[in-house]
């Protein structure tokens, strides 16, 4: 839940979403999504239908501010297996 600042890189963390989770109408969005593990919500991008991101099988991205966070993040995604599929993977944006 850091400010990333502008001079830093930044992560990313794609998601997909468990069988049934739909957030269609948010495509191309960035929601505020409520962890249960974590008690806190922390904004996610909802890539659209159309976007490259979804042709390579991802449904949402988590910008994060370092490895560090990223590995903390995936923890949290493998718990929340109501709203995940449990398979991420980290990028450098």
């Amino acid at each position: 839940m850091k400010k990333i600042k502008e001079d830093r890189p930044c992560y990313g963390l794609n998601v997909k979403f468990a069988s049934g989770v739909d957030f269609d109408e948010k495509d191309g969005r960035i929601i505020s999504l409520y962890l249960k593990t974590r008690k806190t919500s922390v904004p996610l991008i909802i890539v659209d239908d159309d976007s490259e991101a979804k042709r390579n099988g991802q449904d949402g991205i988590f910008v994060v501010c370092s490895e560090n966070c990223a590995t903390k993040m995936e923890e949290t995604v493998t718990k929340e297996l109501e709203l995940f599929s449990g398979e991420s993977s980290m990028v450098r944006l």
